[in-house]
């Protein structure tokens, strides 16, 4: 009861700090669709972005200018890509890995915004793999799969492979012992590399081992406390290694790999149920922002959520602002922000479908927008205050022009708690006091509808989130 009462306390005195760690705009759309692309943040603090798979692999490349708040078009790819990873070398230059059925690699130079061919790697891959910029600037790739065409037989890999940029060429490492994908590898401070659990030939697995550059070997070392993959994993500012996440079991628990025992230790869960997402340390709040991959029924949103990297537990708990996926479309910049790009949109009701996305997204840490900077306003429902709450809380929404208004809450199964709000609303934003003494503990949402005055059917805007109660 005490533990219970002692999380609940860090909770909320967090809460009141959380609105001051960041929010989230809608910036420029970019030319194009796009899904299972690349991002990666330039040397002039510019964004590149390329490939696609929106409706065929495609070559083209665009750039997000942060003077002008707009993307233009740059010169596209040498070769079609999707599911490749791009990565900025300590030359300058910006690394093009392969892609899906793809070995060849290209290089892009921000100054000339030209594309080189550069040496293939080695492996041929689908997807699945680690991408690891070893501390001397070397670029690493470990596992993954491939489906034999022939034989339909699915491949997974222990391969490794080691890019040189000075020399422009790839070789290969030595192999792990498990052959993995869906794992994760994360740079020590003694610039070995840890690899975690993944997808093996046995299922998931805790297994775990170590890559020692000096001397190219892998030693197994403990395994994680729970087999997991499309986890998320993270260095520590004390150096030791956070994991989040991931299937089949394991996507609300948490574990801490301590390297000076070499051993792990349980750690608060998350509130959101995610894998295949990211984990971004934000210095001027010393917490971890936890996005995306919790887009699963009956959820009809993603989400993120604040976690405190020295209590160990979860703080806050709040949905993107719109139905996105966010999954490998979004990256830190140098300044620490967020910026979500592309990827899929989607819709849960009333029936499921997906499409691709040219939408978005920079996630401000410091809250302070420049007023140079035009975001857009439109009808917008906000995450409810505080969330997690106990008793009572506030949800609200802005409405940028007159409007038919209905604000609905419903249990996880559907059934209809309260209407809130049905009625005609002026232009304005609003704040409901939602009151929850009569509810058990457990997960609520609330869906806001809303037809401009004037029309006779159909709905200009329909959101929902999630909310959760906590006694």
């Amino acid at each position: 009861m005490n533990k219970l009462i002692f999380i609940i306390v860090v909770i909320f005195n967090s809460i009141a700090l959380s609105q001051n760690f960041g929010s989230w705009y809608e910036i420029d759309s970019m030319n194009i669709a796009r899904v299972r692309h690349a991002m990666v943040v330039l040397p002039n603090c510019d964004m590149l972005v390329s490939g696609s798979e929106a409706d065929s692999i495609q070559s083209s490349a665009e750039i997000y200018e942060f003077s002008t708040g707009k993307w233009r078009y740059t010169t596209p790819m040498n070769v079609p890509r999707a599911l490749h990873n791009l990565v900025l070398l300590n030359t300058g230059k910006v690394l093009a890995i392969g892609g899906y059925k793809e070995q060849s690699c290209e290089l892009f130079d921000p100054q000339t915004e030209t594309w080189m061919m550069t040496d293939s790697i080695p492996t041929y891959r689908f997807t699945g793999q680690t991408v690891t910029e070893l501390s001397d600037g070397r670029v690493m790739v470990v596992g993954g799969y491939y489906v034999d065409t022939i034989t339909w037989e699915f491949i997974i890999l222990n391969k490794v492979d080691i890019y040189d940029p000075v020399t422009e060429t790839w070789a290969i490492a030595a192999q792990m012992n498990l052959e993995r994908y869906d794992h994760t590898a994360t740079l020590l401070n003694d610039g070995s590399v840890l690899v975690a659990g993944g997808n093996t030939n046995a299922f998931q697995t805790a297994e775990c081992e170590l890559f020692i550059p000096i001397n190219n070997t892998w030693n197994v070392i403990s395994p994680m406390i729970e087999p997991r993959y499309s986890h998320a994993a993270i260095r520590l500012s004390n150096g030791n290694v956070f994991i989040s996440g991931g299937d089949p079991s394991s996507g609300y628990s948490c574990e801490v790999f301590d390297i000076t025992t070499g051993q792990w230790k349980n750690s608060g869960a998350m509130f959101g149920y995610r894998s295949t997402h990211r984990i971004y340390y934000l210095s001027n709040a010393d917490k971890l922002l936890i996005l995306g991959g919790d887009a699963l029924p009956p959820s009809t949103e993603d989400t993120w959520e604040l976690y405190d990297p020295n209590a160990l537990v979860s703080l806050y708990y709040e949905s993107f602002p719109i139905n996105q996926f966010l999954f490998d479309n979004n990256i830190q910049l140098s300044d620490g922000n967020i910026f979500v790009a592309g990827g899929g949109e989607y819709e849960i009701w009333p029936n499921p479908y997906s499409w691709p996305s040219k939408k978005c997204w920079f996630f401000d840490v410091s809250t302070e927008v420049n007023e140079g900077n035009e975001f857009r306003r439109s009808y917008k429902l906000n995450q409810n205050f505080p969330n997690p709450f106990n008793s009572q809380t506030t949800i609200s929404y802005e409405l940028p022009s007159n409007a038919n208004t209905t604000l609905i809450v419903y249990d996880i199964l559907g059934n209809e708690v309260e209407t809130l709000v049905n009625q005609v609303q002026n232009s304005g934003s609003y704040k409901i006091t939602f009151n929850a003494d009569d509810l058990s503990s457990g997960i609520y949402y609330y869906r806001l509808t809303i037809m401009e005055t004037g029309k006779s059917y159909g709905n200009d805007f329909q959101q929902i989130k999630k909310m959760i109660l906590l006694r």
